[in-house]
């Protein structure tokens, strides 16, 4: 692999999975038994949580999840850019070369693992992975519908035609490859500064980029994405929000509640440890082959991720509850995993809540 499999390639295990439980299905309906294969469809649709350890997030959770990374990068680029020291820096050999470097690199690790795994026809992806640069396409929410209307109709019948499972598995790989290349070009932008100027100065962008891109983002996804696509319940919200990062990341999550004589003082305390960080492995692998010199990736990309949980917290937190979230490690910095922590204290928060819904549903 180009890239390290681990972190940037999470989504191949998914889709290995998704395609094993399609041919569990099979056997099932093989063997007359319909009731079970009407459940593992079901399964394979929306998702399978009971196992905490073994999280698979289902066909109609990855879909749109990976349409709202495609965003999350765009967001982030644009807001990093528009703080460039060079506005030429875009149109420059050493940006626009390395970024087509890289996602041919990014692409080609994408065709082996399918093949290895057997997780498409040749035919129906071929294409896409020689689209340059990837992008979503343009009708990608009423694909989105039409296949969500249809995986309803599959689950009510208790079976997936394989046709189906492979434009789900089809729509999710847009999605990866041009989110793949956000952050490809996000790195590479990152390493022209490193060479071109200096680690401060990146540093700089970065902190000045960092809240325009977090609430950009909150109104991308809330207010535009998951509208378009019909995705407006908000238990299924919740479900994409909490599932969805399984798309492409080990996530372990632990919650300490208080003791019942404690809990109208202390905090709950919820903290998400992310073995594997695609950013990471995308930014290193390119300073790296760039040979862009920073002290550690971390300072290229955490303000970003802490800064996304934050706004996360500020909008969705009830204002019955003071929210407070810091990244406690970074695998980016050299730690063995990132660790967010968020205590939800029982004190009212009204003023913070409603800041945060205008600043989601305003213009401010």
């Amino acid at each position: 692999m180009n890239f390290n499999e681990f972190h940037s390639h999470r989504w191949a295990k998914n889709f290995k999975e998704a395609r094993q439980r399609f041919h569990s299905i099979q056997q099932l309906l093989a063997e007359k038994k319909a009731e079970a294969a009407r459940t593992e469809t079901t399964k394979l649709a929306q998702g399978d949580f009971a196992d905490e350890k073994h999280i698979f997030p289902g066909l109609k959770v990855m879909a749109p999840y990976w349409k709202a990374e495609v965003e999350m990068m765009r967001c982030r680029f644009e807001a990093m850019s528009n703080h460039t020291p060079d506005p030429e820096l875009l149109n420059t050999p050493e940006y626009t070369d390395n970024v087509k470097k890289y996602y041919d690199w990014f692409v080609e690790d994408v065709g082996a693992l399918i093949k290895q795994h057997d997780l498409l026809p040749v035919a129906s992806y071929d294409k896409l992975l020689k689209q340059y640069p990837p992008v979503m396409m343009e009708n990608w929410a009423e694909v989105l519908k039409k296949l969500n209307q249809e995986t309803d109709q599959a689950v009510k019948a208790g079976q997936i035609k394989e046709d189906l499972l492979n434009r789900w598995l089809l729509f999710c790989l847009n999605g990866i490859v041009a989110y793949n290349y956000g952050l490809i070009r996000q790195a590479v932008f990152s390493g022209v500064v490193l060479i071109k100027f200096s680690e401060d100065k990146l540093t700089e962008i970065v902190q000045q980029a960092k809240n325009e891109y977090g609430w950009q983002v909150s109104r991308t996804f809330f207010l535009e994405i998951f509208p378009a696509a019909d995705i407006t319940d908000a238990i299924e919200l919740q479900t994409i929000g909490r599932y969805g990062m399984f798309s492409d990341q080990e996530i372990v999550t632990k919650e300490i509640v208080p003791p019942p004589e404690k809990q109208k003082q202390d905090p709950k305390v919820k903290t998400s440890e992310f073995m594997n960080c695609q950013e990471f492995s995308i930014f290193s692998t390119v300073f790296k082959g760039m040979k862009a010199q920073i002290k550690q990736v971390g300072s290229a990309i955490c303000a970003y991720c802490e800064e996304h949980g934050k706004k996360n917290t500020q909008i969705f937190v009830p204002p019955s509850m003071r929210p407070e979230l810091k990244m406690l490690s970074s695998l980016a910095f050299g730690d063995k995993k990132c660790t967010f922590e968020t205590k939800l204290y029982p004190i009212d928060d009204m003023e913070r809540f409603l800041k945060a819904q205008e600043k989601l549903y305003g213009t401010n």
